[in-house]
Parts: structure tokens; C-alpha cells; sequence
């Protein structure tokens, strides 16, 4: 229930928002990296050397947002548990999930271009 208090009496939603975040995150961030390796090894026979750099830094940068969104992620339950308040957030996990979906637009558009 919104607004109930933990042991200290601190208010704390036991409604797993942070959690449920994180879950999205994961699935997004999976999706993005499954894609980024697939397109290495369906756009390198066309694109060649620009299809693998951008294949890799796509899921390089996939994998960053990753363990930005798990930092994000421990914070924020850390934050809810201790204070009953979300006062941080960290935008560098959200950076390299637009980063490695950029990537993929590279490979997207190096396929159309070599196509």
C-alpha cells in the first residue's frame, strides 16, 4: 500500500516501482544488444569495417547502460528504504541506452546504403 511505514516509521511505497524499472531496463537493454550482435553478423558481409565498429560499440554501450541501470537501480531502493525519498537520479545509464540505440540506427542505415 502507498504510504506505508517501514520498521523506523519512515514512509516507504512497498509497491516495487524501482523494481519493476529495473526489469524494463533489463528488457530493453537485452533487446538493444541482441540487435546490435545480429547486426554485426548480417550487415559486416555488406557494410564490412563500419558494420563491426558499430556493431560493437552498440553493444558495448548496451552493456554500460546495463550496469548504469543497476547503480540506478540500487540507489533508488537504497534512497526509498533509508529516506522513504527518491533525491538522486543518474542520467549516464540513460546516455548510453540513446548511445547504443544510435548505434543500431548506424547499422540500419549502413544495410540500406550497401544494400
Amino acid at each position: 500500500m502507498p504510504g506505508e511505514t517501514d520498521a523506523a516509521g519512515r514512509v516507504f511505497d512497498a509497491g516495487l516501482q524501482p523494481e519493476r524499472t529495473f526489469l524494463a531496463w533489463q528488457r530493453t537493454i537485452l533487446a538493444l544488444g541482441v540487435a546490435s550482435a545480429a547486426g554485426i553478423r548480417y550487415v559486416a558481409e555488406e557494410a564490412g569495417v563500419v558494420a563491426v565498429v558499430a556493431g560493437i560499440v552498440g553493444l558495448g554501450l548496451a552493456i554500460a547502460a546495463y550496469f548504469g541501470a543497476k547503480v540506478r537501480y540500487r540507489r533508488a531502493h537504497d534512497e526509498l528504504v533509508q529516506r522513504g525519498t527518491l533525491h538522486s537520479a543518474s542520467a549516464w545509464a540513460l546516455a548510453a541506452l540513446a548511445a547504443s540505440a544510435f548505434m543500431l540506427a548506424v547499422l540500419a542505415l549502413a544495410l540500406l546504403l550497401h544494400h
